[in-house]
């Protein structure tokens, strides 16, 4: 009885192909014995499972798609059935998206996005010229560098960072920020998650509780974490989202030379140590 079970591979997925009498629980084994030899060659893939050559009921079909989940690591999208109002009875039990490709597109999307965001940051740093730190800072941490700087990690409120080029945080950005601090007013800073307590560009400052939260405006709080950047326009500080056209009218992604060391005036660096 278990030689005339047979299980082939299509474009689609599984053809399990059953004889039309007997006694079904004595074609169980020849179904186990098909569904592990198939497993090396399917993998995980997602598939459709056609079940030929027999009517099954209800807990026939689900013993099938039990010993296929034992036996196979593949994921089942969805079952063809010789018996039409079973078949659109499990379809409907599995659902209008049951592989989760929507679902998986959109994380392909995001992934792709976040790596067309790394590429823009690796764009824009000098390499000769940006001082690179791992890990949080936390309260009370003051950090300063005559180039850029880059946090793999958060700026915790308390915490503080200023760079005479631009500030590049991976992580959350809580506390203060003062980038281009000898007049650069070119320089911007990026966060992962823009939250800070005050922002400084050159001679531009603002300060969290001088800016009333708004929906996509200075310090608002949002629901999803959104890479920004600040930057003067106009005058003033204001915060948007990261682009590559951005970052190419930047003056700082055309730098490729290493600067001369910039000498700190004396009030900077006396407020820098307050």
């Amino acid at each position: 009885m278990a030689g005339r079970v047979t299980l082939k591979g299509v474009k689609s997925g599984m053809v399990l192909r059953l004889p039309e009498d007997g006694n079904f629980e004595e074609l169980l084994p020849g179904i186990e014995d098909k569904f592990k030899h198939a497993a090396e060659i399917f993998g995980s893939k997602h598939v459709i499972l056609s079940i030929e050559g027999r009517n099954l009921s209800e807990a026939e079909a689900a013993m099938v798609l039990k010993l296929l989940a034992e036996n196979t690591k593949v994921k089942c999208e969805g079952i063809v059935l010789d018996n039409k109002e079973l078949e659109e009875d499990f379809q409907r039990l599995l659902g209008p998206d049951p592989g989760h490709e929507k679902e998986l597109a959109e994380l392909k999307k995001e992934r792709e996005q976040m790596m067309a965001t790394i590429e823009n940051l690796q764009a824009a740093v000098d390499p000769m010229n940006c001082r690179v730190l791992m890990g949080n800072l936390r309260s009370g941490a003051n950090v300063e560098t005559q180039g850029s700087l880059m946090v793999i990690g958060d700026v915790k409120p308390g915490a503080s960072v200023t760079a005479g080029g631009c500030i590049f945080v991976l992580g959350a950005l809580q506390g203060n920020a003062d980038a281009g601090a000898f007049g650069n007013r070119d320089a911007f800073i990026f966060a992962m998650e823009m939250d800070p307590i005050q922002l400084r560009i050159s001679d531009a400052m603002a300060i969290a509780a001088d800016t009333a939260p708004k929906k996509k405006g200075l310090f608002a709080r949002k629901d999803t974490m959104v890479p920004e950047v600040a930057l003067i326009s106009e005058g003033h500080i204001v915060i948007t989202d990261l682009g590559s056209e951005l970052l190419k009218k930047n003056k700082f992604y055309r730098k490729r030379r290493r600067p001369a060391a910039a000498k700190p005036d004396e009030s900077r660096k006396e407020q820098s140590r307050n």
